[in-house]
């Protein structure tokens, strides 16, 4: 089962999102046959990711852009893909992943979010998007789709395309209706 994960690269995040990563993260990699797909980066929760799954013994694919390219050097235990643009990263990480998870993260992870959840309602592609909104990062994210449903920008099917878990018993319980 190959996880794609989406979170922030900026080192100067306040250190409690990086327990909470390192939780799931630990989680993680406990599954058998996990592997890990991800932005190529070796900072910040996108280090994290890398380090927990190379320490565990686990597949990890890379997917990065050529502005990008001279981080990989710190990545070796990882086979990369290097790609044009970001919406061509976006793609190849989509169609390689089995799950997609939302951990905290900037404009970078808004736009994966609604990235992934668009192409999954548009082209029902069959992929399980979580967000994970332990400590509320997403509540804002989250009320902007409730609005535009509201409103009738978006039908309410739109919240069938993704999960929610706000800690890692609901995670877990997510992970455990795959099996």
């Amino acid at each position: 089962m190959k996880v794609t994960i989406c979170s922030s690269s900026n080192e100067q995040i306040d250190d409690k999102y990086k327990n909470i990563a390192q939780k799931l993260l630990n989680y993680l990699i406990t599954i058998d046959d996990i592997e890990l797909n991800w932005g190529s980066c070796s900072v910040s929760i996108m280090g994290q990711c890398y380090d927990t799954f190379k320490d565990a013994g686990k597949k990890i694919h890379g997917y990065t852009t050529k502005k990008y390219i001279g981080d990989i050097i710190n990545l070796p235990d990882a086979d990369h893909k290097v790609l044009d643009t970001t919406y061509d990263l976006k793609k190849e990480i989509l169609y390689d992943a089995d799950i997609i998870i939302c951990l905290a993260g900037g404009t970078g992870t808004i736009s994966e979010l609604f990235s992934y959840l668009e192409e999954i309602r548009s082209n029902d592609a069959n992929k399980l998007l979580i967000i994970y909104n332990e400590d509320h990062h997403f509540d804002k994210t989250l009320e902007l789709i409730d609005d535009l449903v509201e409103r009738k920008f978006n039908k309410p099917d739109i919240y069938k395309y993704f999960k929610i878990a706000r800690n890692l018993d609901e995670f877990d319980k997510i992970i455990k209706t795959l099996k």
